[in-house]
């Protein structure tokens, strides 16, 4: 178990070397890889927690079905564990980006990451392996599906028409900063145009491009 050096320490599940490299540009220090299909055990984290170099780690799961797997290591170690309810990899790098390390209370530094994870809205572009249903539609195999704060916003043939959509509903929203991960199936070019399909429909907005290199999802987009 690595000797605290610190009070506070951050873990957070990713998937795809943008995204860890963002994380850990936000002070994260340790990453546990999985998300979307790929879910880390509780023994998975576990491990990390205590290769963590502080009394207090807070545990950001960033995916709905992790969250469990993550309270399950309360008590199961020395160190204090504290989990953030992130359902999302841009509900975690928003919450990061709330704490305050010179913060002496942890419930404190929780509510702020909280907070700040609950004002993010997470689009994702994904396909479909199969015929299936989600949220009661009848989805197509090799549909593109794009998904919003967990739900289903829409399916196309087209990703472009897709995006399009999506970043008109960034403008209802009224968004002020935009940031699209795109994933490790996505070329260069292809990413430009969908930043560009943003920067379009939010003139007002700050629109930035990240390489996240995240399997399964073409495209994972924060609106705030």
């Amino acid at each position: 178990m690595a000797a605290p050096e610190k009070r506070y320490g951050f873990l957070a599940v990713c998937a795809g070397e943008g995204l860890e490299a963002v994380f850990r540009d936000l002070t994260v220090d340790r990453i546990v890889s999985g998300g979307q299909t790929m879910n880390p055990s509780t023994e998975a984290i576990l491990q990390e927690v205590n290769r963590t170099p502080s009394e207090i780690v807070f545990i950001l799961p960033n995916n709905k079905n992790i969250i469990m797997a993550a309270q399950q290591c309360v008590g199961l170690t020395e160190k204090q564990v504290i989990v953030v309810p992130t359902a999302t990899v841009p509900q975690g790098i928003s919450a990061m980006m709330a704490v305050d390390p010179d913060n002496d209370d942890p419930q404190a530094i929780l509510a702020a990451m909280t907070e700040a994870a609950a004002n993010v809205t997470t689009a994702q572009i994904t396909y479909a392996a199969r015929n299936s249903e989600f949220d009661g539609f009848a989805i197509s195999e090799g549909d593109y599906l794009a998904l919003e704060n967990g739900k289903l916003f829409g399916t196309d043939r087209s990703i472009d028409l897709l995006l399009s959509k999506l970043a008109e509903d960034a403008k209802s929203r009224g968004a002020e900063f935009v940031t699209i991960f795109y994933g490790e199936d996505v070329n260069e070019e292809d990413a430009h145009k969908a930043c560009d399909a943003f920067t379009r429909k939010c003139p007002d907005a700050e629109v930035n491009l990240i390489c996240g290199g995240q399997p399964v999802y073409y495209y994972i987009i924060s609106i705030e």
